[in-house]
């Protein structure tokens, strides 16, 4: 996808993501975003946004989850999402822009 910001490219959830490829490796990567420490997870969430479409779909499950469970971290997450919506990256931008119009569907 589109070149990543310095901040993402050294994490190991978007590494562990870009390389996960059996079903096995997807299950763990699932697991590893809903157990990352929540301020490391909105640090991520770029990088996270730019994963192939397969992974990225992964991705929204889980924060889809995650803002039906808890209020102060469903603020943060939308918040994230509008900043990426206004950034550079037109594909990461995209997929703001679509998660935002149905964030808990």
């Amino acid at each position: 996808m589109a070149e990543q910001g310095p901040d993402d490219s050294g994490s190991t959830l978007v590494q562990t993501g870009k390389s996960a490829l059996t079903f096995t490796e997807m299950a763990a990567f699932v697991h590893d975003i809903e157990a990352r420490p929540f301020a490391r997870l909105l640090s991520d969430l770029a990088g996270l946004m730019a994963l192939p479409d397969a992974k990225y779909q992964l991705v929204v499950m889980v924060l889809r989850r995650k803002l039906r469970d808890e209020a102060a971290e469903r603020e943060a997450i939308l918040a994230k999402v509008r900043e990426l919506q206004a950034g550079a990256d037109p594909a990461v931008r995209k997929r703001a822009e679509a998660f935002l119009a149905k964030p808990q569907e």
